[in-house]
Order: C-alpha cells, then structure tokens, then sequence
C-alpha cells in the first residue's frame, strides 16, 4: 500500500470564537492555542467553570425555566460531589490530584473541580483569551447565500457586554460551540401540571434542602441527581416521593429506601390535581406541597443560526459526524461536549485535538457524503438497538472513546481509568449512599497512583497550588532531527526558542554535503569543514513506516523516492516537511556556528548560559544570555579511529568513512575496509564494484549469514580479522598472520560525541565516549534543566525517542513537571553504569532493550508507548537484514501482512489526504 500526499500541508492559523469557558471550553482553547490558532473564548459569567461555577442565587430565575433567556446557567446545588472518582477525571497532561488545604476527598465536591479547572486555565495560560461577562446572541454564516469551499466559510459572532449593553460584531474563520448541556431544564408533560397550584421548580434551580423543611414533596425522575437530592430532602422533609419510570431500582436505592420511613417509591405521575393531589399510575395518590423535576435537561442554541443545517430534534443534534461536525458546515462549525454517559475531560480532549489539527490542516474529514452516510449508519444503529431518539448522544461505551481517539492519535483511555471507572459504577449501584466514601477497589486504586500520569506531577501539585506556565528562553544548537522537533515542543509550551544551525539548511546529518575535499580525510582539524557523514548511495536501515513523528508520519510524496527503505534525501526532504508545516523555519538562524556555552555565573542557582555564535559568511560574533541550553548536535561528525601500530608512519591513503561520498576514487584500488558495523559492510559491497579488491577488516570472523552470502558471492570481497600493524612499504598485516598491500585504507569505526563549545566546569564529560553523568542520557544532575541533550542514545527507533525528550524538556522548563533531587539522579546514572554490562564506550548503545526503554523513558512525559505495529517492524527489518544484507531493502514479504495491518492504523490514516 502507498499512501500519497501531493505537498507538504502547511500550519493553517485561523481566527476561532469558542463559546463557553467549562471544560469543555477551556481544553478547546488550549488545543487551538497549541496548533497557533487566534482564540477568543466568550463566556457569559465573570469566571472559568460552566457548570462547575456554583451560583447559589437563583432567585430571579423562572423555577421551570420557561423564560427566553436563562439568568442561571449552573445547574450545580450545594452539596453535591462527584459521581466519578478524580483519578479518572483529569485530562491527559493535567490528572486532577489533591491539593494540600482543599478537598481530598476521591469523590469531591463540586468546589474541587471547579479549582482544578481555575488551575487548569492559570498553568496553560488560558485567561488571556477569555471574555467573561458577554453573551453571544447570534453565531451565523457571512455570505452564506455564496457558494465558498469548506474552508472558506466564515462566521458573523455577535455579542453583549452584560454589564454594559455593548453589542460587538466580528467575523471568525471557525466557531467551536462548547456552551454545555446542563442549563436548559426538560420537563415531562403531566396531565393538570399547568393548573396545579402549588409550587413546582425544576432542579435546575435546587440549591439547599433547607427551602422544603417539613413538606411533603414529590421529586420526579430517578437518574443521578433525582436520586442524590431526594437522599438529602429526607433529612428537612416531612415526606419524600420519588417518582420513577419502574419500581425495579438498583440495590441502592432500594437500601436507602428501607432505611428511612419518610422516604418512598413511586411509579410515574397520571395527573395533577388542582387540590394539590399528586395521583400517580397504579391509582394511588398523596397531597404535595412541591413537585421536584430532576428531568434532565435539553440542548439548546439559541444564538445560532445555520438555515437548518444543524437542528435539535427531540433532544438530537444533527446531523453531526461523531457528535463534533455538520457535514454541512464542517469544518468551521464544530461542537465540543455534546455526548454523554462517557469519561468526560478526556473524551472533550480528543475533540479538541481533532478540531485544532482540521483548523490547521493537518488532517481533513471525509467527503460530505461519507460523513452523512456514517450518520445514517450510526442512527439506525441506535434505532435498532431501542434507543429512544433523545438518547442520541448517551454513549454508555469505552470502546466509542477509542475509536475517536483513533481519528487523531489520541491515546486509547488506560484500562485503569476504566476499571475505577467500572469500579465507581457497580459500587454506587450496590452502595448507593456510601460508595464515594467506602470503596473495595483500594488495591486498584494504589497500583493506578504509581502510574506515570500521577507521578509525573507529585512535586508540582504541593501546597503552593499549581505551578504557573514558565516561559524561557532557549537555545537549541542544531537543526537536524533532534534539535527540530526540540524547537516543535519547546514552541509549543510556550518558550522563546533561537535554533542555531551552522549549515545553509535544516537536516543535520540529512543535509548531504558532496564536497568534501576541504576535510582532513582522518578529521583531525580542531574544526571540521563537514558535518554530515552520508555517502551518496546511504539507503536507510529501517523502513519509512517507523521512523515518523507523532503526529507526522513518514508517507510516500508523489513525484519523490517511494520506497520503503528510501535514499538519505527523502528523509532530508521529510524533514524539511516537518520544518514547514510546524512553523519552525522562522526560529533557525542558518550559517551560525556555536563556539562557546557556559554558564552566566557559575554560583548563580537560575543556571542562565552564556552563548557565543560566530555568522560564519560575515564573521560576526554574537554574544547572547539564554535561560536553557538544549544540545542537538547529533554524534555522526567526530571521527573515532582505531589505535593500530604504523598508522601514523604508513605512506598510502588513509581516509575515515566520514568523507566517503562515491565509490568512483578507488577505482582497481585494494582497499580495506576496518569495521563490520552497518556502514562497513554497506561500503564495501559498494565498492567491489569498482576496486580491484576490497578487504573487510572485523573484530571476529563469525559474521552474520548476510554478509557470509555477499563475501561468497563477490570474488573481490574477502573477509579479514583485525589489522595487527600497518608496514611503510604498504602492507596490511593481520593479527592472524596474513597480510595484503593495500593502496587505501578507509576506516569504518565510528564517531566519538565531542561538544567542543560546552563548558561546564567539568560537570559534564565525554570519558571514552560516555556523556556523562546524564541522567537518563539527557540531564546533567549539577546543571538540570537549564542544560538538556537530545538526541545521545544510539541503536533505538530515533524520532520518536527525540520526540519523548524533548517533550520532558520542554515540560520541565514550563515548571509542569519536575526532575527527582540531585542525589536521586546519581545514584540512578551509578546504578545505570554498574548495570550495563558493556564497555564504556558504549553506554549509550540502547540495543536489545530498545523497546522496553522506549516505553519507560515515555512515561515520564505520559508520551505513548511505541506502538505493536512499529516495534514488530523494526524487529522483522533487523533479523531480515541479518541474512539477506544485500537485498532486505527491496524484498520484504516476510513481513507483507504486518505492514498491511501497521498502515491501517490512524496514526497513517489521519494524514492520507490533505
């Protein structure tokens, strides 16, 4: 399969209102914010919060609701706490703990979530962009009698200052509705309900039971809260009846019930009596003071006008694909929020994250008809499955969350959130008056606080609140992979970032450099003139499909390289890709070479760095103070060469891979070839094409049955131990005894990491080429976090590992999230190195472990594991290439199922079309 993309798509900045400021609001902002949109959130009350801002007077509103316009739009009374632990409630990046001095309660009040959403907006910054005090009047279409493509579609907003009567009209290139559900109280139509006489209110405006002291009261419905308030009433009530739909309740209810003699059961209401009778369908009867409706509530959106295209029909908004989008109107008009019966916060996340990336174009919906024909499905679906029209959008399914999940690369929900989810549910259907303070799911519950979504944040959510969004300022040296998607996450958390590059173009040792002949052939100028090591014929050693971004996967471009295992330029030009469409390009200074990092003051506890760059056409020098540091310097350019007795006395040519681009200059030449890693064997089936003979130099003769079949099939190619000394006169001697003379002696061996600008007070070395100490191969203990390395280990699925330090940096650097102490760091990088078991050298080879340290490396960013499919390709790719070496590259059909089965994934799917 080859997916296509025509061009790049470049980062689309548009100008959203996004109306409401609850969570669902709130986390719409944030992901729109995070895409480089302008927003603009209107919210009608003079705080963050919707439903979660308490308003205890509601004295001036209508007690059924029955007026145009609501004056309340909380429908939170009093005492109520959560129905779902806080554990499961947090979104992604934010888990919602406890805060020293506030509620600890797992089943808080209704206070706790509204704070957790007040942090929420303080630590990403989200304020700025809000409007409190305005309500939107009228949300509808500019030139909507013109026929304009789907991204053209514009939006007259207008609104009211509430305090002041200023009415402001403005056009918007998108609008995301986020205003709730919970404000517009459905009623039941009851025969006599209009006459009766006595009180009647809907809960919508239930604050206190204290209103109800010795009355007699009938509250209708048996959801959540019709249940909840009625447990509260019977403690001022003189009776409480609640009215339900069947007298077959949960084990719960049916407890509570027994234990209070003022509290009974009822079926449904026949009518209402103007005598105050209250008689209900089996025939029997009492005398209220009030009616309580705990009835739900409608979706209403009285400021908008689509021409029909988006209608509420019994309590169904639509059509709407997967309850966000009008086909009609799509993508411009978008809803956040609209189902329920589901985990909340994550779930308005993921629909967020999808709507900021179709704003951005980086990913599109399906055509008008597809999205309609999904709808169509779905409600037949429902229909045959007997669920009444108004439940359109009660979801009741963990697996629905998944799946949208997958539009986009979101995270599935942890199979933790929903078994304490489960475990909530069953234990309030059992237990229906004590399950938020009893529970049995304790061990659950303690294995779930281990997770890396909780310890990631225990030392940023101590008693001094949460911890404020830091911005700094900070200097990324390199832009190749590494220092690329570094400036992406850094930009993305807010910081100032200068990339300082010291080529004419991003790539880093993608940016192939054919000229090589001002290179000291063995690199021993205190500078090199060469960065990249590539050779002209470099394919790469992992096929496209792993080696992608999060969020931006390696496809097939039409008119480029296709295949899987493509040349070094695609992967330049991909990076390039990358550069473009995140916006980077303007943040690099090209043709800039770093000559010095060190620290502002050695004893000054901000660790601010001095850095000193060199323009290297005008010569300039630039002396800056930067907040942070973040290494990206790659460890492909300083040459490692053997030490081999008459290397320095021998008269023929000696040169280190690092300057071979071509076969042709050792054309009828015998060379040898010192090195059996990749390169090594690479190079030298290259050059038998063209040398007289080539002689492959390793460690041990028990080479893999790949390179066994290349040395038997190439006469020219013959297979050596290692080099005992070099001869003046030309020879090569082996230490086996055997010796050739050779013209040219060309050394695969390696790089040795060199950082010849930092200075650190010898904080941080290069000890045999160990870095170090590094904790985690990224930190310096004595200099964290103002100076970070991405990009160190070696022999992993790169990108992606980038990708994970660079979003811990970043975080760190924003104050989110928090390094352990100096000595807890030592001692892990002390018991790293007693751990290892291979030579120092090679302390930063991952190897054989990549997979499981990939995965726990991630997890202090909360980053997704690698995926199955991706770690299955890898693997199949390395074990092919043991015994085909010539060939892996172009005859995969070992692993033709697993590749089908990797690019249906939605991680390929979601940018298979512009």
């Amino acid at each position: 399969m080859v997916l296509v993309i025509s061009e790049p798509i470049k980062s689309q900045s548009k100008t959203v209102c996004v109306i409401g400021a609850g969570p669902s609001g709130l986390v719409s902002a944030r992901e729109l914010k995070k895409e480089g949109h302008k927003v603009v959130v209107m919210e009608q009350n003079d705080d963050v919060g919707g439903q979660w801002l308490y308003q205890p007077n509601v004295e001036e509103e209508d007690p059924l609701g029955k007026t145009k316009a609501l004056k309340v739009h909380s429908s939170i009374y009093s005492s109520l706490r959560l129905i779902s632990p806080r554990e499961v409630m947090g979104f992604s990046d934010f888990p919602f703990t406890v805060k020293e001095g506030r509620d600890s309660r797992r089943f808080p009040g209704h206070e706790e979530l509204w704070l957790y959403l007040k942090d929420f907006c303080e630590v990403f910054g989200l304020r700025e962009m809000i409007r409190f005090n305005v309500r939107v009047e009228f949300v509808g279409m500019v030139d909507d009698d013109k026929d304009v493509d789907d991204n053209m579609k514009r939006w007259m907003v207008k609104s009211v200052a509430k305090k002041t009567g200023e009415v402001i009209e403005e056009v918007f290139d998108a609008v995301v509705v986020a205003s709730g559900h919970y404000s517009y109280p459905r009623l039941p139509s009851i025969k006599g309900m209009d006459s009766w006489k006595r009180k009647q209110l809907h809960s919508h405006i239930y604050r206190v039971p204290d209103p109800f002291r010795d009355e007699v009261v009938v509250v209708v419905g048996c959801s959540m809260s019709g249940q909840d308030i009625s447990i509260e009433l019977v403690e001022v009530a003189k009776e409480v009846h609640l009215s339900a739909k069947s007298l077959d309740v949960p084990p719960g209810l049916s407890k509570v019930i027994s234990k209070h003699h003022n509290f009974h059961l009822h079926l449904e209401i026949e009518s209402l009596e103007e005598d105050g009778r209250v008689i209900f369908v089996d025939g029997s009867c009492i005398v209220a003071d009030t009616i309580l409706y705990c009835t739900g509530y409608w979706y209403k959106f009285p400021f908008l006008e689509s021409k029909g295209r988006v209608e509420v029909d019994d309590n169904r908004v639509g059509p709407l694909f997967e309850h966000t989008f009008s086909p009609f109107l799509s993508p411009s008009l978008s809803f956040v929020g609209i189902p329920r019966k589901l985990i909340g916060f994550p779930f308005f996340e993921s629909q967020a994250k999808w709507i900021a990336k179709l704003l951005s174009g980086k990913t599109s919906l399906p055509s008008f008809d597809e999205m309609m024909e999904s709808i169509s499905e779905f409600y037949l679906a429902r229909e045959a499955a007997g669920i009444p029209k108004r439940n359109t959008h009660d979801i009741c399914d963990f697996n629905y969350s998944d799946k949208y999940a997958d539009y986009i690369g979101f995270p599935h929900l942890e199979e933790w959130r929903k078994e304490l989810c489960m475990s909530a549910l069953l234990n309030s259907i059992e237990n229906l008056d004590t399950y938020r303070d009893s529970w049995d799911d304790d061990d659950l519950l303690q294995k779930t606080l281990q997770n890396p979504y909780f310890t990631q944040f225990t030392k940023t959510t101590k008693s001094e609140g949460p911890i404020m969004s830091q911005s700094k300022t900070v200097c990324v040296i390199g832009a190749g992979p590494s220092g690329l998607v570094s400036a992406r996450e850094l930009k993305k958390e807010g910081h100032k970032v200068v990339v300082m590059e010291q080529n004419d173009d991003v790539g880093g040792q993608w940016l192939y450099q054919p000229n090589v002949e001002e290179e000291d052939s063995l690199g021993k100028t205190k500078i090199l003139k060469v960065h990249s090591s590539i050779y002209s014929s470099l394919r790469l050693i992992s096929p496209r499909e792993i080696m992608g971004f999060s969020d931006f996967p390696f496809t097939v471009k039409e008119g480029r390289d296709t295949r899987r295992f493509p040349g070094h330029e695609e992967l330049w030009l991909y990076l390039k890709d990358f550069c473009e469409v995140f916006g980077l390009r303007e943040m690099i200074r090209f043709n800039v070479r770093v000559e010095f990092v060190g620290m502002v003051n050695d004893d000054d506890i901000t660790k601010r760095w001095r850095v000193k760059s060199v323009e290297k056409k005008s010569g300039e020098v630039i002396e800056e103070v930067f907040d942070a540091v973040v290494v990206a310097t790659g460890h492909y350019s300083y040459l490692r060469l053997p030490s081999i007795k008459g290397m320095d006395l021998w008269k023929e040519k000696q040169v280190h891979s690092h300057v071979y681009r071509v076969p042709d200059p050792f054309r009828d030449e015998v060379v040898v070839v010192v090195g059996g890693f990749i390169s090594g064997p690479d190079i030298s089936i290259e050059l038998v094409k063209v040398a007289k003979e080539v002689h492959l130099s390793v460690k041990s003769l028990d080479v893999s049955p790949g390179l066994s079949k290349a040395i038997t099939k190439h006469q020219s190619l013959h297979l050596q131990p290692q080099i005992e000394s070099l001869e003046e006169d030309g020879r090569v001697i082996f230490v086996d005894g055997s010796c050739i003379v050779a013209d040219t002696i060309l050394y695969c061996t390696g790089y040795r990491y060199k950082f010849p600008f930092l200075e650190s007070q010898g904080r941080v070395e290069v000890d045999d080429n160990r870095v170090g100490p590094l904790f985690e191969h990224t930190f310096s203990p004595s200099l964290s976090p103002s100076l970070s390395f991405v990009g160190i280990p070696q022999k992993l699925i790169g990108f992606p590992f980038f990708e994970s330090q660079a979003k811990w940096i970043a975080m760190i650097l924003s104050g989110k999230t928090s390094l352990p102490s100096y000595d807890e760091m030592m001692q892990s990088v002390a018991e790293f190195y007693r751990a290892n078991g291979v030579p120092k050298r090679n302390t930063h080879d991952i190897g054989r472990d990549f997979v499981n340290y990939c995965d726990k490396y991630a997890d202090y960013t909360g980053y997704p594991h690698l995926e199955e499919w991706r770690k299955k390709l890898c693997v199949t790719t390395i074990l092919r290439s043991l015994d085909n070496l010539e060939t892996y590259r172009d005859s995969w059909d070992d692993d033709h199922e697993l590749l089908q089965e990797a690019l249906q994934d939605p991680y390929f799917a979601q940018r298979t079309t512009p």
